[in-house]
């Protein structure tokens, strides 16, 4: 009795058992590239938002050099939305202040430091 189990088993795995494998093997493949594509698109938007932040920054303080910071923050907010929303990039108004903010803050702080080194 056993011995029929065992060789029904060996002859199943010899007919279906590369299949089995083969199905399993796709499946596991499939899922991987499925989640490393979503980790590549996730690096990607967030690095097309800052992207186009600081572009449309540079470029608000470039073509509107006289309006005020509040302005200039509006026009940045509305600038930016119509290109992320033209290329299909979704961004909350939070996300869109803290973006700009963050650049702001940076860009201060490059040119509070150049002030000083140019002092000493």
């Amino acid at each position: 009795m056993e011995v029929t189990i065992i060789k029904y088993f060996i002859d199943f795995f010899n007919q279906y058992g590369v299949s089995i494998i083969h199905g399993i093997a796709v499946s596991i493949i499939s899922y991987a590239s499925l989640e490393a594509k979503k980790i590549y698109n996730k690096h990607f938007i967030a690095k097309t938002k800052k992207d186009v932040v600081e572009m449309v920054c540079m470029a608000i303080n470039q073509v509107y050099p006289n309006l005020s910071g509040e302005e200039k923050l509006n026009k940045a907010i509305i600038n930016c939305n119509e290109i992320l929303n033209e290329k299909g990039i979704k961004i909350t108004d939070l996300e869109l202040r803290m973006y700009i903010e963050s650049l702001v803050c940076c860009v201060s702080n490059k040119l509070n430091i150049n002030k000083t080194s140019n002092n000493d």
